[in-house]
């Protein structure tokens, strides 16, 4: 599937043609990957397409479900693992439509996303992130249930 995405220059969820690095930081893990052509993101929180360049850095908590540290050639799944934190770049044109965002943007945009915190629960949490150098990221959350999910 991988091999027939690269040709096509499309990527699903950041696999096909695209390439990942997962980086060990203080607290958890990252997921920084580039994808170039078409790239669909299925995931509910952050549903959309992109056509063009766009780059993702992704915080994830360190569960025995995350990807392994290193270089993935054709990108690398983090579906089921809900980020932290995630922060994107886009060159070209982007077609949101999920919770947070539905709207069109051609050109240029940097956004991110944190995870939320819901309304019944108390929690702290503590993100130091530097996406330009990704593995002086800091992350803890007390308590900690609820990261895998």
């Amino acid at each position: 599937m991988a091999a027939a995405l690269t040709v096509s220059a499309c990527s699903i969820n950041g696999m096909g043609f695209a390439s990942s690095e997962v980086i060990e930081a203080q607290g958890a893990l990252v997921v920084s990957t580039e994808t170039y052509g078409v790239a669909l993101r299925s995931a509910a929180y952050d549903a959309g397409v992109t056509i063009g360049y766009s780059w993702t850095l992704a915080v994830i908590p360190d569960c025995a479900a995350a990807p392994r540290t290193g270089k993935y050639n054709f990108g690398v799944s983090i579906a089921g693992i809900r980020p932290v934190a995630s922060v994107r770049r886009i060159g070209g044109l982007a077609l949101d439509m999920n919770r947070r965002t539905v709207g069109a943007m051609l050109g240029f945009s940097e956004d991110m996303i944190v995870r939320a915190i819901p309304a019944n629960e108390s929690i702290a949490r503590r993100l130091v992130l530097t996406p330009d150098e990704p593995s002086k990221i800091e992350f803890s959350q007390t308590p900690e249930q609820g990261l895998c999910d």
